[in-house]
């Protein structure tokens, strides 16, 4: 069954046909901009560009509410998606500013973390860096009531898991006295020297794959074609100028998933596994895209 969503009517010739529209899903943090710049300069008549957490999107995908989505990797290894597309993925390589553990005493001492209810795919990166590296297994909390911000944890928590657009801001602001922030990712590309792929896209009928592959693919190719305006774009609605968004989005990231990525996204699941964070291995058993 596609997912519930308006239609549009085209003219082909003489005749007037009714097309469902595909509705594809993604988040609207600065990180993920490239990948949805060619939908958002050249939309498509028959597609609805919808937008919200990742977290949501895999919810609304696995309700059948979407067609297509951009989730967290951890939920398409959790099962959510019937296929994944080859190509276009949001992925982290080394550090990216985009996800910071900011502490206010040695982590040998934390016992609580503090992370949003969405930071999934960054919760299991965070058990495994602190397992590996520090030997700590503190209690990580999931926040639900309320979106983290930079302040509002040391009440209660020892540190705070600040990802997207949050853990870029505060890179950008520095640390406060008395914090020591750490990079997860690229506490993680220092263990394994793999990225991370953070994100990717999901959908689920096998008819939609044409269609979805030229549009994604498309898409991404012209926002890795227009880094510079996407960044400038940004700069002039956020509090960061052009020069730091385009050092953003060159020096950390990579949006393909590739071979050397579904080797990294292996890796991910045999910890989140290891760890009790999934609960089987779905990479065992089918490949990716």
């Amino acid at each position: 069954m596609g997912a519930r969503g308006n239609s549009v009517e085209l003219k082909l010739g003489k005749g007037v046909f009714t097309v469902k529209k595909i509705r594809i899903g993604a988040s609207n943090q600065l990180a993920i901009r490239p990948l949805v710049f060619g939908l958002t300069q050249s939309p498509h008549d028959d597609v609805e560009l919808v937008y919200d957490e990742l977290g949501s999107l895999a919810l609304a995908l696995e309700r059948g509410d979407l067609d297509a989505a951009l989730i967290p990797s951890i939920e398409f290894l959790r099962g959510v998606g019937e296929y994944s597309v080859r190509g276009p993925a949001l992925v982290a390589r080394r550090e990216t500013g985009s996800f910071m553990l900011v502490v206010d005493k040695p982590l040998s001492e934390v016992s609580r973390i503090a992370v949003d209810e969405f930071s999934r795919t960054s919760l299991v990166i965070l058990r495994v860096v602190l397992d590996k590296l520090y030997r700590v297994l503190p209690d990580i909390c999931v926040r639900k009531a309320q979106p983290l911000s930079e302040g509002d944890w040391k009440n209660d928590y020892d540190g705070v898991l600040l990802t997207g657009d949050k853990g870029l801001e505060y890179c950008a602001k520095g640390k406060a006295p008395g914090e020591s922030c750490y990079d997860i990712s690229g506490m993680w590309f220092s263990l394994f020297s793999r990225p991370i792929v953070l994100a990717l896209w999901a959908y689920n009928e096998e008819r939609l794959r044409r269609k979805l592959e030229g549009l994604l693919v498309e898409s991404r190719d012209s926002g890795l074609k227009n880094l510079p305006q996407i960044s400038t774009e940004v700069a002039r609605a956020a509090p960061f100028d052009g020069q730091f968004m385009r050092r953003f989005y060159n020096a950390g990231w990579s949006y393909n998933l590739g071979g050397e990525e579904e080797e990294g996204l292996r890796v991910l699941e045999k910890f989140a596994h290891h760890y009790q964070l999934l609960q089987t291995r779905r990479l065992e058993k089918e490949p990716v895209g």
